[in-house]
This record gives structure tokens, sequence and C-alpha cells, in this order.
């Protein structure tokens, strides 16, 4: 059964028209209904699309952060896209009275960014223009589940770390980031096991399907079946 790109119905940025049109050209099947998590789903795949406008704003009241913290409990990959210049921005803010300095914003800009993606450990896209943007979310939709090449797929094959531990709770669904975090707050893997999904949502980075599959695949008597998907070129 093929994916359905759902968008939000309550999407009016002018972004998801224009991702309804690049849908259609790329032969993707899209559909407008209410998503109560995130403005585009494909899959197990989340994406969050904000103006630089709307970023600063909900980052700013914290209704960002509960935005991912939702998100990355209910969807395998998280993704961030931000449109709009920083500058242009500014200059709006200006016009309004606000006189906050250019380099205060891009440190806010930046820090943010880098704090969601250790926290979170998702991908963050930042486009001049929401034409590039659109073009960005249905090529990315596109390319799921695809790889570039078998050399490609090779190199991924060889990537491990340097601790066994980590590269089990890697086959898992984690990121090396977030199996460290494991490994530092329960010790070893025979206490991430003996642990709760509640004990180990409260690791940053785990939401309920990732802490479902580790513990899954470390205290079932049968055989855990990973998730297939089939491998293409793209």
């Amino acid at each position: 059964m093929s994916k359905v790109l759902y968008i939000d119905n309550r999407e009016r940025s002018g972004l998801e028209e224009l991702v309804k049109k690049h849908s259609d050209k790329s032969k993707i099947v899209w559909e407008v209904k209410q998503n109560l998590i995130t403005d585009y789903c494909y899959g197990q795949v989340a994406i969050e699309a904000k103006s630089m406008q709307d970023y600063f704003q909900s980052l700013q009241s914290g209704h960002l952060q509960s935005q991912l913290e939702n998100m990355d409990d209910n969807y395998n990959h998280v993704i961030l896209v931000i449109h709009g210049q920083l500058d242009r921005y500014v200059a709006q803010m200006r016009k309004r009275g606000n006189r906050t300095p250019f380099a205060r914003l891009q440190a806010m800009f930046i820090g943010s960014l880098a704090r969601f993606d250790v926290d979170f450990d998702i991908t963050i896209m930042h486009f001049v223009t929401k034409s590039e943007a659109a073009r960005w979310i249905v090529k990315r939709c596109e390319k799921d589940g695809t790889i570039g090449s078998s050399s490609t797929y090779r190199r991924l094959r060889r990537t491990t770390s340097e601790d066994l531990r980590v590269d089990g709770l890697r086959a898992m669904g984690c990121s090396e980031t977030i199996a460290k975090k494991l490994l530092e707050n329960f010790g070893s893997l025979m206490e991430i096991g003996a642990s709760s999904k509640k004990e180990l949502m409260k690791v940053e980075g785990v939401g309920k399907i990732r802490a479902k599959a580790i513990m899954d695949a470390l205290n079932s008597e049968s055989p855990v079946i990973k998730e297939k998907v089939k491998l293409t070129s793209a």
C-alpha cells in the first residue's frame, strides 16, 4: 500500500498549496485532514513547517518545545522546516518598534536550533523561500525508503561505533547520541531492559514508539521483526 502525504487542514501559510502542486508533479498522493500533532506527515515521518516569524513566536511562547516533544513521542523521524530570512524578520520587527539587536536574534536562532538538534535528534532544514521549502518537503517524501546507490548502502552498513552496546541500541531505532544517553542513565542493556517504558521516556529523545521498540527487543521471548522498508535507488 502506497503512503499518503497528509497535510493539516489548519495550514494557511501558502506553503501547503506549493506542497500540493509539487506533490502532483511528483505523483505523490496527498490528502488534507486534521493532523493533531504536525503540519505534514508521511508514514512515520513528521514534518513541522514554520515561517521565520512563526518560529520565533512559538519559540518564545514555549509552544514549539511542546510540539517537538509530541512529535517525537509519536513518530520515528521528526523534521523541522523553517522558511524565511532572519534579516527580513528583524526589519519587520523594527517597523513595529522592536529594537532587539540583530546579533541577539541571530544567536537565539542558531542556539535554539542547536538545542533542538541535541535534545530531540531531529532533522532541521532552513530555506530562504516557501518554494524551496515545499520542493524539499515533497522531495524528502519522494526519497523516503530509498538509497542513493549500492555503495551508499555499503557505507551505511559499515557505520558502527566502538561500543557494541551502542550498536545494539542503534539497531533498535536509537541514534548514537540517544543510545549513549540511555547507557549513561541506566548503566547497561540489562538495566535498560528492566526499566519501564515511562522510565525510558524520561531520557531526552526517547518517545513512545522508540521506547516500545527498545522494550520489545530487550524483553520479548519471540522474534522481534524489524519494520522493513523496500530499498530502491532514487
